[in-house]
């Protein structure tokens, strides 16, 4: 018997429309959904050609004005203004030994909050988005932040049934929490048990040898179903948490968690309407994923992009 079984609770299920949530929003919206064909402002031309101007400089390694205009047919005085504009910022540079432009260690600030985990972020949103449009419920994804499970990001700001105003920054424990059990059942072995071993060790925890046999029985569990769910002592009472692990090969990369009030759904119909959405969303996550991070190994093994 899985813990799912334990629900009892059912409620008629209503229609909701995702697509109604996409309404217009302005840039700074928390409602999510931001269609770049939807922006509250037109573009600002000049800006773009900047970037232009730069990614080609990047490309090109030492760039000349003209070779700059063929790759991106900008008017060669703009691209000398944007060049000029780039060196007054510090991001490009002019060397008259090679005959040309090239782009500056300062350009790699413009990655320096893209680390492993803002991709991931940024790669799950527009699925986690989708999920919510599709089942009405608030999805977090979390990662793992030293003894715990930091949530990164939520989508209650569009969901009709989120328990509550914001989850965001909360630190989910190991042991209770559905990303945390999803985190233990699914990542790899000697990670689990360097995270057993240090629950061990913390006399606060009170986690001894029976604790672990459960934990243990608890996560074979886990990896039969494909999914945990939060402990049902803890709070709050009147929802369930459900979460699954985004994997790439062995190693988990993130969380995707899935809440609902525990009378929103007939128990016969939690693998339909949640479970089966949830794993869904979280194969397609761990595909993209995976192909970004292939797509910037290339890169870095054939030097595209040597400035970033």
């Amino acid at each position: 018997m899985t813990e799912a079984s334990a629900l009892t609770h059912s409620v008629a299920d209503g229609a909701w429309q995702g697509a109604a949530a996409r309404s217009r929003c302005r840039t700074n919206s928390r409602r999510g959904f931001t269609d770049p064909e939807q922006r509250s402002y037109a573009p600002v031309d000049s800006v773009g050609r900047a970037f232009k101007v730069l990614r080609a400089v990047n490309k090109l390694g030492i760039a000349s004005v003209n070779e700059i205009y063929e790759e991106t047919r900008v008017p060669k005085s703009t691209i000398v203004r944007m060049l000029e504009t780039l060196m007054h910022e510090g991001y490009v540079a002019r060397d008259n030994m090679c005959g040309g432009y090239h782009v500056t260690c300062r350009t790699h600030e413009l990655t320096a909050g893209l680390d492993g985990i803002a991709q991931m972020i940024e790669v799950a949103r527009p699925h986690a988005l989708e999920l919510t449009a599709r089942t009405k419920c608030p999805i977090g994804i979390g990662v793992l932040d030293g003894d715990a499970i930091a949530v990164r990001y939520w989508t209650g700001a569009i969901s009709p049934l989120a328990h509550t105003n914001t989850v965001l920054g909360q630190r989910a424990d190991l042991l209770h929490s559905a990303m945390g059990r999803a985190f233990m059942a699914f990542c790899p072995p000697e990670q689990m048990r360097a995270h057993v071993a240090r629950m061990r060790a913390t006399p606060e925890l009170q986690f001894g040898a029976a604790e672990e046999r459960r934990l243990h029985a608890l996560l074979a569990g886990i990896r039969k179903d494909g999914y945990a769910m939060r402990d049902p002592a803890t709070k709050p009472f009147c929802t369930i948490t459900l979460a699954t692990a985004i994997k790439i090969g062995d190693a988990v990369h993130g969380l995707i968690s899935i809440s609902l009030f525990k009378s929103a759904i007939e128990r016969r119909d939690l693998a339909e309407k949640i479970v089966g959405p949830l794993q869904e969303t979280t194969a397609a996550i761990g595909r993209a994923l995976a192909l970004v991070r292939d797509d910037g190994r290339t890169r870095a093994a054939t030097g595209v992009e040597p400035g970033f």
